[in-house]
């Protein structure tokens, strides 16, 4: 029944979070980074019995072996705390809490596909590691080249994402690190209006999706089908983004939105772009578990080969105990209500039932950096 309490979205206000909840998930978040390290000495031992193999190591040498089988040890020892206390007690919630997202989620790990898509995803992590010598890119030492809006008109709820471990999108995936998720929500906490397997009853589903900056679009995807049921894994998915315009801002810095609707892209490749210019529609395409816009900014083209970098959105709003604060420059929290300032001060509608429930509320100055 919509208006139930399960229906409702669930999100957690990052800037009222008790700090205990934020440690949690700054500790799974950290957890999930040591279990990524791990390909490091998995590769070394599998590269040790390789070349024992092939002969080129010498068989006799106990020491070789005894050095491979303690790689696998140390694997072990930085995989099992995120296996046992992060990956299995998330996925008997979401089982218990959403069976049929639970289901497909679980049903995704033989599925050949999303097996590939997550061995490149985790190859892929070594040439940003290595481009940047272990020491990637931060909110304290990154300088960006451009200034970014906000990627749509209206309130949209960031769903996912933040500029560090409690809030992170998924701090342990070095090209999604600084990712986030935006979605529509209405008064109830619902982003759907009637009917939750119905795709067009979500209020992301067909918004406009607006290009972020200035820049040459570098690559589209308008191929791949919405997944038909939302609140589920799509089995069929070929491709984690689904349907994306990529576009180059400046060198080493490419903004990526994703989970577009199939036919909606109205840019193409070697195209000038401007800053709010119309690029596509929201859509539920790729891995998406319902309508939302998945952004991030990266430094390389290619989505595997790519770092996330932590820029900072210009001139933006969220909401506050019923009031718009501004923000010259910072960060979205996830849970954060966000909109362009320039929407905040004209107060364009939400779209849909949204806008007619929610009164624009008075705008508030805020200083540079926001929180």
């Amino acid at each position: 029944m919509a208006g139930s309490k399960r229906q409702q979205f669930p999100i957690l206000k990052a800037r009222k979070a008790p700090p205990y909840l934020l440690r949690i998930r700054s500790v799974a978040a950290k957890l999930g980074w040591l279990a990524t390290l791990a390909l490091f000495p998995y590769l070394f031992g599998y590269a040790l019995e390789f070349l024992l193999g092939l002969g080129i190591l010498p068989q006799g040498r106990d020491e070789i072996r005894f050095i491979a089988n303690l790689s696998y040890a140390i694997v072990a020892l930085m995989v099992f705390p995120w296996l046992l206390l992060v990956f299995l007690p998330q996925l008997v919630a979401v089982l218990l809490w959403r069976p049929r997202l639970g289901g497909t989620l679980a049903l995704s790990h033989f599925n050949p596909i999303f097996i590939l898509i997550s061995v490149l995803q985790l190859l892929g992590q070594i040439a940003p590691l290595l481009r940047y010598r272990f020491r990637l890119s931060s909110p304290k030492t990154y300088r960006q080249k451009v200034d970014y809006s906000l990627p749509f008109q209206g309130v949209w709820p960031a769903a996912n994402g933040g500029p560090d471990p409690a809030t992170s999108h998924s701090w342990e995936i070095v090209g999604q690190r600084y990712a986030y998720d935006f979605l529509i929500v209405d008064p109830e906490g619902k982003t759907f209006r009637q009917d939750e397997g119905r795709l067009e009853d979500y209020y992301a589903f067909g918004a406009p999706v607006l290009a972020p900056a200035d820049g040459v679009v570098v690559a589209v995807q308008d191929r791949h089908r919405d997944a038909p049921r939302p609140r589920a894994i799509d089995l069929l998915a070929w491709s984690p983004l689904g349907n994306y315009v990529l576009i180059r801002h400046a060198e080493g810095e490419y903004s990526l939105l994703a989970h577009l609707r199939r036919g909606s892209v109205r840019v193409r490749p070697g195209e000038w772009v401007r800053r709010g210019q119309v690029i596509g529609e929201c859509g539920n395409s790729g891995n998406s578990t319902e309508p939302h816009l998945h952004f991030q900014v990266q430094d390389h083209p290619n989505f595997y080969l790519a770092a996330s970098l932590p820029v900072r959105f210009r001139d933006w709003c969220y909401e506050e105990d019923g009031e718009w604060r501004r923000v010259e420059e910072g960060y979205p929290l996830f849970g954060d209500r966000v909109r362009n300032c320039v929407d905040a001060l004209s107060g364009p509608p939400v779209p849909d039932s949204a806008s007619s429930q929610t009164a624009t509320p008075s705008l508030q100055g805020e200083g540079k950096g926001g929180e």
